[in-house]
């Protein structure tokens, strides 16, 4: 696969993309959606630590960018589903949507 030096393409690719994603992730950051954020900020985690793992601590960041990145930040946003699902329900408990 090519690459620039020892990093990758592809993931300096993926880095980029999450760590431009993150201005509007941030800027629309409502308690409400905090999860959510947290999960994204995790993902970003994972990329960052992808990348360094080619240059510094590959066993340790190899790791992070699977327990930290992929496991954890899955937990996070099913937790975030599972919150806002139940706020959501609990905001329009009582509302038929046939009337």
């Amino acid at each position: 696969m090519a690459g620039i030096g020892p990093f990758s393409v592809l993931e300096l690719v993926g880095l980029t993309v999450s760590l431009l994603g993150l201005f509007p992730v941030l800027r629309q950051h409502r308690p409400d959606t905090k999860w959510f954020t947290v999960g994204y900020l995790l993902l970003v985690a994972g990329m960052v630590a992808t990348n360094l793992e080619a240059v510094v601590l590959p066993m340790v960041l190899n790791f992070t960018e699977h327990v930290v990145g992929i496991g954890l930040a899955g937990l996070v946003f099913l937790f975030a589903a599972y919150d806002r699902r139940s706020e959501v329900a609990q905001d329009t408990e009582g509302v038929s949507i046939n009337d």
